[in-house]
């Protein structure tokens, strides 16, 4: 995989903390994923730029949404959050229809009402995103929601879940 550049994240219009200076001293003249993994930059910061089809194929992207729902599933023991993650999974394999798929998503958002503990409630918002119907931003959204559910534990499990995608990509730290 080719190195992502300064000039390709200053495209993706990054948050004001991130000029391209800032870039720049991270970057230098391109950083592997992996490479990225590795900064020392946060780790929300890390989903943003990598979790996007540029970097990872549509279907990986949906199955690291899932993923990332099934971590945090235990907090919401409402049957809906686990139907949710499992019908997703059956849409990615094409066993089921993008009806029964929103069916299951609207079934994980009255999970989401249900849920008064608000771990469990990010439980059930994790999973939810993981039936949702964008790629790259229901990735994202499922890791922050499951993020705000055990930050730490979850963020770094996280980005060893991405790490591993990418090495199975057979993605390498850059050598000059």
């Amino acid at each position: 995989m080719k190195k992502i550049t300064v000039r390709e994240i200053m495209k993706l219009s990054p948050c004001g903390r991130y000029n391209i200076f800032t870039v720049f001293k991270l970057i230098k003249f391109g950083k592997t994923p992996l490479e990225i993994l590795d900064l020392e930059i946060s780790k929300s910061d890390k989903f943003w730029l990598l979790l996007r089809s540029e970097y990872i194929s549509e279907r990986q992207l949906h199955l690291l949404a899932c993923d990332f729902a099934q971590e945090v599933a235990y907090l919401n023991s409402d049957p809906r959050v686990q139907a949710a993650i499992d019908a997703k999974r059956l849409w990615i394999d094409g066993k089921i229809t993008d009806e029964e798929l929103k069916k299951a998503a609207y079934a994980a958002r009255a999970a989401d009402a249900a849920a008064r503990g608000y771990a469990a409630w990010s439980a059930a918002y994790a999973s939810t995103w993981a039936a949702a119907w964008v790629t790259g931003a229901a990735a994202y959204a499922a890791a922050d929601a499951a993020a705000d559910a055990a930050r730490a534990n979850i963020e770094t499990k996280q980005i060893e879940m991405v790490r591993k995608v990418f090495i199975d990509m057979g993605v390498t730290k850059w050598k000059k």
